[in-house]
């Protein structure tokens, strides 16, 4: 096939056509695949021509393909490096396992990450009349032909070829007396068992094959094949051949004259191109991780390793179009459905980059009977997908393709080989557990013959380790099957049903041509769009009052009422409040000031504040606070960027400030308070900047009122009702804490500065002084409850809100032990959204199993919830993206900042959004799950982490008051920590506590016990504080070195293997670059260094550090000290040099040496 006529011929003859393609045709657009491709550059190889996929791939015209073979190797001159000499493999000796089999072994341990499965294909064919006697005989003798049927996998990562043990004889379970209900239940139960099998490949059992006999003469075929032993062809050929010997006993199958061993010795004497592998080793820093579909909690998953089955079959018309379309668009019909399928990924993952792992049918013609072999001659390729920005699928479709040709054109260093590298550059093990596979161009699934005997497949299903998703598309009855084999516990309920529907959709437009020319857009289903539209039905009265305008009302009416309470026992009434406020307003508007300016307050925790905000606003001004704490530096930021006209302080320090006590002294209040309009802006508080300047938001009156009265309205609030004002000034809780009471008659009992950081105080005055709500951030209610132990709160409390951080699930339950019937409302929401956005209700401290956190809950009134991905699509159901809020609670913007306000502030659909920076999920019934920051995700040794499930593990021992799970990031890999708050618990004993709750991946190291949590100057917990607690506690795996000699000869073998320095006693495999191939290696050394065999490869797997894997090949010893003492042996003998080894060895023989 070297002249360009062979190759034309080849062409035409597997494009199937009627009319010869052109010169100048494109061949993809005329059906030409990648495996088509494969199959034409192995073709030239074996015949002596240079050329490769990559080669074939650039340019997929005839007219090219002639030029390149012109200055291609001449015929008859194969290179020695692309035609090396066969190797030797001797029958009945073990061999080594390919790389994809190995992978399939290494991942059938329970310890391996989506582990405990074997990859195999399961397939029920229902027919009439099958003879199990006859199937049996035929199925020995097919055996006999195909020598992976017989291959036993052995404990070192060999296999070897063995007669074949298990007779003629098939299982039958016969049902032909049966009731239906028993067959029903009988035939299910195999279902289950045979699906979900690992077959004994350690015994020799690589297929399993029964029968069932049914009523009426029926017949059932079971059929269960380890992957171990034959890829997808394989199983087509082996399928045929079983049916061709059950029908035709005495006709044998042709010899074969080369086998799968000598196939894979050949194989290895062809390393990658060097080309190839600097291809990939120089994308490695920039390749994506896998899709972050939704995830299930490990403690959650009943059944981790039970696979489901979704599938379609598009018919033969449906199949014509998908074809037609893709050539029109000069796409494979295979990366056209791969492009769907990434586009639901898309749609579904929490991030919008990653990696597909994609099999490859990599049958190479090394040898005339190489396509009657039975095998698995699988590799991979990761295709790297990229959907963040909202393209046409046309588009798409043909990024996908170019993706697939770029890593084709280098696979001759497999994707196994580069998730390794991947592992090595993380120090963590990283897996590519969503599959792709197309077996379009392979053929019927099964062909007449097989369903003539056998009967109609009415049941298929694949499972293979370390895989969540495995898509695959096949041809089947003249259409296309399309099949998601998905492990059910990994993703939450209802999501994979929600995705796969997607798909069907989507291919169905592709299919019919309508889906090409635009962005994919929204694949939400229907019931999740209908949930999200009504939680966010929140229209409602819009306010238009300014905040303050209800207070100077109330206080005209009933100017005798108490309003704000003092720490001491003071009383300001409204008519006295009112009178203060308006003569500082007086004194403002005298010094200059106008509607519209910035006024900062700059006063100590008191009544005064309440004053000065209330006089600022009576001025028609907005305030702006100020701590007193606040360096000078930030204090001279703020001032300039807000534009601040007077600071009203405490003493004034310059001729822009006034002393508060002489500025309600003045002579004569204002005789009334401006008249605002809600549109104004009513404050402006000053936020972290991520660039180090502090952020100003402008928040007008309407924006805040919309929140305070929808809580006012929500909580029945009334002029019986006193709020604890506990948070800063410049904390945005704060503007509830003094506008809500005081907007419908209630009071205000404020904190002073001694008393501002005193839980026992505060207890007081909550019992003493009869406060009824209570607005604070979560620590402050738990330092509260730790107070109420000792100092009753008494009975006033009625309603507790908290927000501006996460919400512990303990604290429901202990806010209802001290105050029984206390109302409990969880907030979220931003400073740039007005005060609070969310809310949820826990109701008799009672918090429902699952929740790891308080959710955010759902919008208040006039307020919008979207979860958005990088497309700017909402999300489905719990998959995470940005939150955006929206509505009237929306502030004006940033203060002098237009760029970072255009940046965060909105407009879509008609609503103005603020796009939060934060990630969170909507679950199922249209609650909110926050999950922190965008920018900090969390991912562990390959393991995505939910830290709220890590919190709720430490926080379940019955002497833990909370915990604050977090990542330390340094210069090495990143590691869990956590703090935990209890007065009585060691962190060893919380730890061993830990690990019988969590998998050992989500225990924290460290994990630092202390009395109390550190906390920001509003309240917060100070996350910085809890970092440098975590760094000054020494890690339980920092460096130890291996200290016994079965240690030492350990951590010897690891470092040889690993190439590496010396091997800590708890040093990570996988950080110190292992894999399951050196794995294998390592098991090798292990057991001539101990003369052992029981060393298993997947005690390093499942070990992971020196000290657990000497422990296990203590306990398993026959005789621990025979093995101890084979490791001091040996690593007397590695330290000897050549000469005392030789002269040892001369002592021990009696032979002379000198």
């Amino acid at each position: 096939m070297s002249t360009v006529d062979d190759l034309r011929r080849l062409v035409f003859e597997l494009l199937g056509g009627d009319i010869p393609p052109a010169d100048d045709d494109h061949l993809i657009a005329l059906g030409l695949d990648s495996l088509k491709l494969m199959r034409i550059a192995g073709l030239l190889r074996q015949r002596g021509v240079r050329v490769s996929f990559a080669d074939l791939i650039a340019t997929p015209t005839l007219g090219a393909w002639s030029a390149l073979l012109a200055t291609a190797t001449p015929p008859g001159r194969p290179t020695a490096t692309e035609r090396p000499g066969p190797a030797t493999v001797t029958e009945g000796e073990p061999f080594p396992l390919a790389p994809m089999q190995h992978a399939y072994w290494v991942g059938r341990e329970a310890t391996q990450q989506l582990g405990a499965v074997a990859a195999h294909l399961y397939t029920e064919f229902d027919g009439h009349g099958v003879d199990p006697a006859r199937l049996g005989v035929a199925l020995a003798t097919l055996a006999g032909h195909h020598h992976m049927l017989r291959a036993r996998i052995l404990d070192d990562g060999r296999q070897v070829v063995e007669p074949w043990r298990h007779g003629t004889e098939v299982p039958v379970l016969d049902l032909r007396d049966a009731a239906p209900d028993e067959v029903a239940a009988a035939t299910a139960a195999l279902r289950e068992r045979m699906s979900h099998q690992l077959l004994p490949v350690d015994q020799g059992r690589m297929l399993d094959v029964r029968v069932t006999l049914l009523p009426e003469g029926r017949t059932r075929v079971h059929v269960d094949i380890d992957m171990l032993a034959a890829d997808a062809r394989s199983y087509r050929m082996l399928l045929a051949d079983l049916v061709r010997l059950y029908e035709h006993p005495e006709q044998p199958l042709p010899a074969l004259d080369y086998q799968y061993a000598q196939y894979l010795a050949d194989r290895r004497t062809e390393p990658p191109r060097p080309a190839d592998v600097r291809w990939w080793q120089e994308r490695l820093a920039d390749l994506p991780g896998a899709p972050e579909l939704p995830a299930r909690p490990d403690n959650r998953r009943s059944d981790p390793h039970r696979v489901v089955r979704l599938h379609r079959w598009l018919d033969p018309r449906t199949r014509a179009g998908l074809v037609r379309q893709a050539r029109r668009h000069a796409v494979t019909p295979a990366v056209a459905v791969a492009t769907v399928f990434a586009e639901v990924l898309g749609a579904w993952s929490g991030v919008p980059r990653f990696l597909l792992n994609v099999p490859m049918f990599d049958r190479q013609p090394i040898h005339p009977d190489v396509e009657r072999l039975v095998g698995d001659f699988t590799s991979s390729v990761l295709l790297p997908v990229d959907v963040s920005q909202p393209v046409e699928f046309a588009e798409r479709a043909q990024d996908v393709q170019q993706s697939m040709h770029d890593a084709v054109a280098h696979s001759s260093y497999p994707g196994l080989d580069v998730l390794r590298d991947l592992s090595r550059e993380h120090g963590t093990q990283v897996l590519a557990p969503v599959v792709f596979t197309s077996a379009l161009d392979l053929g019927e699934l099964f062909g007449a013959e097989v369903e003539g005997v056998l009967g109609e497949p009415v049941h298929i299903i694949s499972q293979g380790p370390q895989v969540v998703l495995d898509a695959q598309v096949t041809e089947l009855h003249g259409g296309l099957l399309v099949n998601w084999d998905v492990r059910a516990d990994a993703l939450p309920d209802g999501v994979a049903d929600a995705m796969f529907a997607a798909f069907g959709d989507l291919l169905g437009r592709v299919a019919d041509g309508t889906a090409w020319d635009e962005p994919v857009g929204d694949l939400r289903p229907a019931a999740c769009r209908s949930v999200r539209e009504q939680v966010n039905a929140t229209a409602g009265p819009v306010p238009e009052h300014p905040l303050h305008h209800a207070f100077f009302a109330r206080a005209g009416r009933e100017p005798g009422r108490p309003a704000v309470v003092g720490a001491a026992g003071t009383v300001l009434t409204y008519g006295q409040l009112a009178d203060a406020a308006l003569r500082l307003a007086r004194t403002l508007t005298d010094r200059g000031v106008r509607p519209g300016d910035a006024v900062a307050v700059r006063l100590p925790k008191g009544p005064e504040q309440v004053v000065a905000v209330l006089g600022v606003l009576a001025a028609g001004a907005h305030y702006v606070p100020i701590g007193r704490d606040q360096p000078a530096a930030r204090v001279h930021r703020i001032r300039q960027r807000a534009g601040v006209t007077v600071v009203v302080a405490e003493a004034p320090a310059g001729d822009d400030e006034i002393g508060y006590a002489s500025a309600v002294a003045a002579d004569h209040p204002a005789p009334a308070p401006v008249l605002a309009d809600p549109t104004d802006v009513a404050y402006v508080l000053f936020t972290s900047g991520s660039t180090g300047e502090p952020k100003g938001v402008e928040v007008s009156h309407r924006a805040a009122a919309n929140t305070v009265d929808d809580l006012v309205q929500r909580l029945g609030l009334g002029a019986d009702d006193r709020t604890l004002a506990l948070s800063a000034l410049d904390f945005d809780l704060s503007v509830f804490d003094l506008f809500a009471p005081l907007s419908v008659g209630g009071a205000v009992v404020v904190v002073d500065e001694a008393t501002r950081r005193d839980a026992t105080a505060w207890a007081t005055l909550v019992r003493d002084r009869a406060v009824t709500v209570l607005n604070c951030v979560p620590s402050l209610l738990d330092m509260l409850l730790t107070a109420g132990r000792t100092e009753p709160l008494g009975g006033s409390l009625r309603a507790v809100l908290l927000g501006g951080d996460w919400v512990g699930t303990d604290l429901p339950r202990r806010l209802h032990a001290q105050v029984p019937g206390c109302r409990f409302l969880a907030l979220g929401g931003t400073t740039e959204t007005a005060i609070h956005s969310t809310v949820q209700e826990v109701h008799g401290g009672l918090v429902p199993e699952g929740w790891t956190s308080v959710p955010y809950g759902t919008p208040l009134r006039n307020v919008q919830c979207r979860v958005v991905d990088p497309q700017g699509r909402d999300c489905p159901d719990w998959v995470p993206g940005e939150l955006w809020i929206g509505g009237a609670g929306v502030a004006d913007g940033y203060r002098a900042d237009e760029d970072r306000t255009a940046d965060r502030f909105v407009t879509v659909g008609g609503v103005r959004w603020y796009r939060t920076g934060d990630r969170a999920r909507y679950w199922p019934d249209g609650t909110i799950e926050f999950l922190g920051r965008a920018d900090d995700q969390v991912k562990i040794r390959g393991f995505r982490i939910e830290l709220g499930e890590v919190e709720a593990a430490l926080s379940d021992h019955p002497g833990v008051r909370q915990a604050i799970a977090f990542v330390l990031r340094g210069s090495g890999a990143p590691r869990l920590a956590a703090v935990a708050v209890t007065s009585d618990v060691s962190a060893v004993d919380l730890a061993a506590h830990a690990a019988l709750r969590l998998p050992p991946h989500m225990v924290p190291d460290p994990l630092v016990v202390t009395s109390e949590l550190p906390l920001t100057p509003n309240g917060k917990v100070d996350r910085k504080a809890l970092t440098a607690l975590a760094e000054a506690r020494p890690v339980d795996g920092a460096r130890v070195l291996p200290e016994t000699p079965l240690q030492q000869l350990v951590a010897h073998v690891w470092a040889q293997a690993l190439q590496s320095g010396p091997v800590g006693l708890h040093d990570d495999y996988f950080q110190l670059g292992g894999d399951s191939v050196l794995a294998t290696a390592i098991t090798a050394r292990l057991r001539a260094a101990l003369d052992t065999d029981d060393v298993r490869v997947h005690d390093v797997l499942g070990s992971l550090t020196v000290a657990r894997l000497a422990d296990a090949l203590l306990r398993r010893a026959a005789d621990p000290a025979v093995l101890t003492a084979t490791a001091e042996i040996y690593l007397e003998v590695e330290a000897l040099t050549e000469e005392q080894l030789t002269a040892e060895l001369g002592d021990r023989s009696g032979v002379p040496h000198g």
